[in-house]
């Protein structure tokens, strides 16, 4: 490893519409943690998890984005050498999975070649679907 702590480094970015849970899921990913307060994320967070698959350690930085519309255009900017994206909507919210299809183009416009995953967010659960 030569003076790094892991084999290898992906970068992962959460996206989806405003209110649909991407900071919990990175916060229980990351941390094991859940906030019952709602805090609206601005511009962008990220957090650090390291996993240990088939004996090498494979360090994730997970990028949050806002959702709103306003910060769109400096969201964009963290697409740039990522690895995959999850796109994260609530089954509560239709509308969020119909704009599945909106964040599914706007990765096209900004990633050459990217793993994608669907995540269904309900209140305790999450499904998540690599396609």
């Amino acid at each position: 490893m030569a003076g790094k702590d892991y084999h290898h480094l992906f970068k992962l970015l959460i996206i989806g519409d405003s209110n649909v849970g991407k900071s919990s899921l990175l916060l229980r990913f990351a941390d094991n943690s859940f906030s019952g307060s709602y805090i609206t994320t601005i511009g962008v967070d990220f957090k650090i998890r390291t996993v240990d698959m088939d004996g090498e350690r494979v360090k994730l930085q997970i990028w949050d984005t806002a959702g709103q519309e306003r910060f769109r255009t400096i969201t964009s900017t963290y697409y740039r050498n990522t690895h995959g994206v999850i796109i994260v909507y609530d089954v509560t919210n239709p509308e969020s999975f119909v704009n599945v299809k909106r964040w599914l183009n706007e990765i096209s416009q900004n990633c050459d070649s990217v793993c994608k995953i669907l995540g269904e967010f309900r209140k305790r659960s999450l499904l998540l679907m690599v396609f």
